[in-house]
This record gives structure tokens, C-alpha cells and sequence, in this order.
């Protein structure tokens, strides 16, 4: 037997008793059960078997996000153990965090999120997700392979692809306060070269939030709208693939409104003496251009080419209205050489053009103009090589040189007069260094040493001539030791890690409220256990747990000891999903229960403001015919818990919070063919 062959024999075998099932076959004999360890995944920007990362990979399918009615892109963490999405205002300022790690930083945040190879602008990560054929989580800093931003870790959304038969599906939301609407067809224009696919999606949020001055309910009312065209030509005897991707998403909202303390349980807003209502409109842009080109049996070549614009409205007593065009472009080489050795190597480049503007105070100064500029270079590579047939070293390294301007201009009368121009550049290197161990054909061991990277510069909002002097970059070192593993005969699947990540230089705001400035006050320490399973407890019932379990706080500086704003110390996910014995309808009925508590939140960096504790429960039963129609009844934070997701201090005491959703209760009824 060859040396390949008894690798992949050793790692096969896990592959074959490890995952979670599939909901449409919960019942199924074990030999006809889909694993989800056997997935491949693109997290290592080249196709790998899940079960084969020696990295901290989570994956949800297409099916567990329907389950869990996962709509939006910040609606992952009701799957995703340890993931914190928070709008902190609006969903244009949502942050997240992973691991502990997140940033204040609305412009160039510590998590990344990519939609089908393509980096998103931060101010659109709170997106619609339509046809999407799973979500790959990756923890921890990602610095090797996904460069900037990419220190906390990484969102990897891919969107199915239309293939040479016609499919497509159509769903009607109805429910309180949201409801909408989507519709996808994808098929073949020319059989056996090009394909095409057309998804729409609406959605309307009627508020929750009613106003004591005026009497008028559900002031935080919004609007969501996206449509995708996407073409793929890959004719079935050529060794090249092309996929052109036009999407275009617009959201209109008032949903950017502070309360005060006093009013938070009851959810009401006074405009009388706090104001109008705030208005966001934002439209986003993306054109794609991805190739892959066969070279070998042993070797593809893939390049990237996207080109993204958002025009933001943002009105909260005054307009300040903002722009960002944004080109990248990434190209790599995917290889295995021999048996032993496999890997990918890249070139990636990006430049992005900021515009923000702002009204001026007559008889002081007039309007201001900022205008920020930034270019990414970048050339990385990863390789894994099997020293045995059970024990891989994977090893990682990437350069990157990061270039920002800035300029400033706003004209007044003596001291309010503000003009200035400034450039900076960095270059940083981020390793990576990693050991997989196949310990038994059930069990796999890794141990992991990466570094991620969040790029210095300037500050896209503008205080004083002070912020002519750029911040600093921010790094840091994730060490890690993870295990995969099945037990109880396949039954039981388990991935565990204790992590420790120390960052530098931590970038923070400063200042006082509206006149804030990023600045690096320190280091920071972040350390836990994570757990996410799953167990079928028998042929109909699945339940799934997951858990965060760790501590992030400052290390030195003016906030030492103090916790990091936005990361919870724990994260509890629960759930269950019960395919009810029946023989009356025909199709399956399914039960979906889901709990998730998380621990108190910090939403500074003295540690005087935060939300307590709190419990979101959802449920939903589920009809889903043979013939293609389902019908699908839901509640979402089913005890209309409230919570707030920011909170700032206004001045002698004022202190005003944003909040999550309360309940929502719906019915959607789909048609799929």
C-alpha cells in the first residue's frame, strides 16, 4: 500500500463517523448519512476536507441556518457558539467579536467577513444572506492567508453556485413586526456552459419602539433590499471556470435610536426632548469577477477580482454622509506535490478611497471634508506536509505592506481652521505554525501558532489637527491547542481548544463622546475554552451545545485589569431538533428549540457601562412536504427579553442605550423545485 493511500486511509476514517446530520436525513440509515466532517470547505483558500484543518474551523450548512432562521449576516451568532454580533447604533456600526477579540473601530474592524472570496466593506457586514450553501467560521487571527483585519478571526459566507439544472425556490415571511419576501432561480442559459442565477430578497421591520412626545408606534421602523445576478461559464470539457457576481443591497431605516435609561424596559423614545428619529440609508455595490483554471491534476490557479461601493447617509441631528469605493484584487496558486506536501500560494492587493463629510457651524467654520486613501500589498503562502501518515506540519507566512493619506480640509476663522495632509506606511510579517495529529481513526489533535494583523493609520472622523498623526498597528499571537473527535459509536461529536492570544498596541477611542479618536492605549490578554457538539440521541432527535468559556482584558496601560468593551466572558448555546414520529403528513414535521445566554457585556473601556446577563429563547415547528412546499411557524426571543447592544454616557448622568431585537413571531410558507 503507498504512503498516500495509508494517509488517507488514516484520515478518512474519522470522516466517516464524525459530523452533525443534515436535517432532511435524521433518520436515515448510518451508511446514508452526510457528515459534516466530510465537507469540503475553502477555509485554507484551497478545497480541504473539514476534518483535515488543523485550525479552528466551524461550519454551518445551508440546512442548520434554515433551521435556525439565519436571515442575516448578524444573525450568526444564534449558530455559532462564542460569536458576538452587535449593531452598536445601527447595522452599519455592527461589531464583532471572536475569542474575545473585537475593536470599537467601525471603519476597519479586528474580524473579517468574506461573501464568495470577496472582502466586505465594514459597513455592510450586516447583510442579507440568500442561497447560501454553508458558512465557515474561522477563530482566532487568520493574519497568514487573510492578511488585515483578520486577527480576530474570519467570516467565510459561500453562495451556491448555478449549476446545468434548473432550480430555484420562493418564500413569504408574515409576522410581527418583520415580514418579507425571497425568490431564487438559477439554471443553465447554455446546457453544459453557462449557467445563471437571479435571488431577490425584501424585508420590512415595522419597529418596536414607540415615541412618548408623538404617540406614534414603531418609530424604528426599515427597510432591506438585495438582488444578486450572478453568471458562471464553465463549459464541462474545459479546464477553466469564469463567475461574473453583480449584487446590489439598499437598507433604509430608522432604527438608530438612544434610550434613556429610565425608558429602556418599556422600549420608548421622547423626540420631544432628545430629538427626530436618526435615518440611515445605505446602498452597496459589489461586481465580482472570480476565475479557476485547471493547470493540473495536481495544481489550479483562482484570481479574484471585485470592485465594491457603499454610499451611507447617516442623519442624527446633522447629516454626515460617507462614501467608500474599494478595488481588490487576489491571485493564487493551489498545489500538491507528490504525496506528502500540498499547499497554496498568493498575491493579493486592494486600494480604498474613504470620503466623509460634515456641516459647519456658521460664523466659526464652514463644512468639512475628510478623505482617506489606503493601499494593501500582500504576498503569502501556506504548504501542509504529512511527516507520517497520521502527523501533519502545516506552515504559513505572510508579508504585507500597508500604505494610508489623509486629507483634511475644513475652512474657518483663526483657531477653527483645520487643514492638513499626512502619509504613513507599515509592513508587518504574519507567521503561521501548526500540528495535526491523527491519534486515533475517531480522534485528531492540533496545536496551532498564528499571528493576525490590524494595519495603524488615520482616523476616518476627524477632532482636531492632532489626528494628522497616525495610530499604530495593532498585532496578535494566537496559541492554541484543539481536538476533534467522535464517540458513543458516531453518536457523539465534540471539537475542543484552549486558547491564549496576547495583542499589542491596542486601538481604542478616546475622548469625549462625539469628538472620539482612535489611539493605542496598551496590550490586551485573552484566554478560554471553547466547546461546540452535537449528539443524536436517537434517529429523530439531534441536540447541539456550545460554549465560550474565557476572560479578555487589558493588559497594561491606563486600563489594566479592566475587560475588553463588547466581549462577554461566556457564551452558552443549546438546542435540540425533533423530527416528530408520524405517518398523517407526507413529508416530516420538525421541532426546533434553541437557548442562548450570554454573560455580562462591557461597553467600555473603564468598565462604568454595560448590559447584565440575558437568556434568548427561539422556537419554531416545521412542516416540510415531499412535494417541495413547507411551512414554517417561529418565534424569536420567544420571552421578549430586553438587552442593549451599546451604551454611552451623554453627560451629568445621561446615559442612552441601543437595543436588540424583542420578540418576533411569523409564519413562512416556501416552495422550492
Amino acid at each position: 500500500m503507498s504512503y498516500r493511500m495509508l494517509r488517507r486511509c488514516a484520515l478518512a476514517a474519522p470522516l466517516l463517523i464524525t459530523g452533525v446530520v443534515p436535517v432532511a436525513d435524521a433518520r436515515a440509515d448510518d451508511q446514508d448519512v452526510q457528515r459534516l466532517d466530510a465537507l469540503t470547505v475553502t477555509a485554507g483558500k484551497r478545497d480541504q476536507m473539514l476534518g483535515q484543518i488543523d485550525n479552528s474551523v466551524t461550519v454551518r450548512t445551508a440546512e442548520q441556518l434554515a433551521e435556525a432562521g439565519v436571515t442575516r449576516l448578524d444573525d450568526l451568532d444564534r449558530v455559532f457558539p462564542g460569536l458576538v454580533i452587535r449593531a452598536r447604533g445601527n447595522r452599519a456600526y455592527t461589531g464583532v467579536t471572536i475569542r474575545g477579540v473585537t475593536s470599537p473601530d467601525f471603519y476597519n474592524p479586528a474580524v473579517q467577513v468574506y461573501v464568495d472570496g470577496v472582502p466586505q466593506d465594514a459597513a455592510a457586514f450586516a447583510q442579507e444572506l440568500v442561497n447560501v450553501e454553508r458558512v465557515e467560521l474561522l477563530r482566532g487571527p487568520q493574519g497568514t492567508l487573510y492578511g488585515r483585519n483578520a486577527h480576530g478571526g474570519v467570516i467565510n459566507v459561500i453562495t451556491r453556485m448555478p449549476a446545468n439544472r434548473m432550480e430555484g425556490h420562493a418564500s413569504v415571511t408574515l409576522g410581527v413586526p418583520e415580514r418579507g419576501a425571497e425568490a431564487v432561480i438559477a439554471g443553465p442559459v447554455v446546457p453544459d456552459r453557462l449557467a445563471a442565477e437571479l435571488a431577490l430578497r425584501w424585508s420590512q421591520d415595522q419597529g418596536r419602539i414607540d415615541d412618548v412626545a408623538t404617540g406614534r408606534t414603531g418609530i424604528d421602523d426599515g427597510i432591506s433590499r438585495m438582488a444578486r445576478l450572478k453568471l458562471r461559464h464553465a463549459p464541462t470539457d474545459s479546464p477553466l471556470a469564469v463567475t461574473v457576481t453583480a449584487t446590489r443591497e439598499e437598507l433604509e431605516s430608522h432604527e438608530e435610536l438612544y434610550i434613556r435609561d429610565a425608558a429602556v424596559d418599556d422600549r420608548r423614545y421622547d423626540s420631544a426632548s432628545q430629538g427626530p428619529r436618526g435615518w440611515l440609508d445605505r446602498r452597496v455595490t459589489t461586481l465580482a469577477l472570480a476565475a479557476d483554471y485547471d493547470l493540473s491534476d495536481a495544481a489550479s490557479l483562482s484570481s479574484v477580482t471585485t470592485w465594491q461601493s457603499r454610499d451611507l447617509t447617516r442623519v442624527i441631528t446633522v447629516d454626515t454622509p460617507e462614501s467608500q469605493d474599494q478595488i481588490s484584487q487576489e491571485l493564487r496558486l493551489a498545489f500538491q506535490t507528490g504525496e506528502r506536501l500540498d499547499g497554496v500560494l498568493g498575491g493579493f492587493f486592494q486600494s480604498t478611497g474613504f470620503t466623509r463629510t460634515t456641516p459647519g457651524y456658521p460664523g466659526y467654520y464652514g463644512p468639512d471634508r475628510n478623505e482617506v486613501d489606503t493601499r494593501s500589498y500582500a504576498v503569502f503562502g501556506e504548504a501542509t506536509y504529512a511527516l507520517t501518515p497520521v502527523l501533519d506540519l502545516t506552515g504559513g507566512l505572510r508579508w504585507s505592506r500597508e500604505e494610508a493619506e489623509i486629507r483634511y480640509d475644513r475652512p474657518g476663522t483663526g483657531p477653527f481652521d483645520h487643514r492638513f495632509r499626512a502619509e504613513d506606511d507599515v509592513s508587518d510579517i504574519s507567521p503561521k505554525l501548526a500540528l495535526g495529529w491523527q491519534v486515533a481513526p475517531d480522534h485528531r489533535l492540533r496545536a496551532v501558532i498564528a499571528r493576525g494583523f490590524k494595519p495603524g493609520g488615520f482616523n476616518h472622523t476627524v477632532a482636531s489637527p492632532e489626528d494628522a498623526i497616525p495610530y499604530d498597528s495593532e498585532t496578535s499571537t494566537n496559541y492554541e491547542l484543539g481536538w476533534r473527535g467522535s464517540m458513543a459509536g458516531g453518536r457523539l461529536d465534540l471539537d475542543a481548544a484552549v486558547y491564549l492570544i496576547t495583542a499589542e498596541d491596542k486601538q481604542i477611542y478616546t475622548g469625549p463622546l462625539g469628538a472620539q479618536v482612535l489611539r493605542n492605549m496598551g496590550d490586551a490578554l485573552s484566554h478560554g475554552i471553547e466547546l461546540d457538539g452535537a449528539f443524536r440521541a436517537t434517529p429523530d432527535l439531534i441536540l447541539r451545545a456550545g460554549a465560550t468559556i474565557g476572560r479578555s482584558e487589558f493588559d497594561g496601560g491606563p486600563y489594566d485589569g479592566r475587560r475588553l468593551p463588547y466581549a462577554p466572558d461566556t457564551t452558552l448555546r443549546a438546542g435540540l431538533r425533533w423530527i416528530v414520529p408520524q405517518t398523517s403528513v407526507p413529508g416530516a414535521v420538525a421541532v426546533d428549540l434553541n437557548a442562548n445566554w450570554v454573560d455580562r457585556t462591557w461597553f467600555d473601556e473603564a468598565n462604568t457601562l454595560s448590559q447584565s446577563a440575558y437568556t434568548l429563547l427561539d422556537a419554531a415547528v416545521e412542516v416540510d412536504l415531499d412535494a417541495g412546499y413547507a411551512v414554517r411557524v417561529f418565534a424569536r426571543n420567544l420571552t421578549d427579553e430586553v438587552y442593549r447592544t451599546s451604551s454611552f454616557d451623554f453627560g451629568g448622568g445621561d446615559i442612552r442605550s441601543t437595543l436588540g431585537d424583542g420578540r418576533t413571531i411569523g409564519i413562512t410558507g416556501s416552495w422550492r423545485f
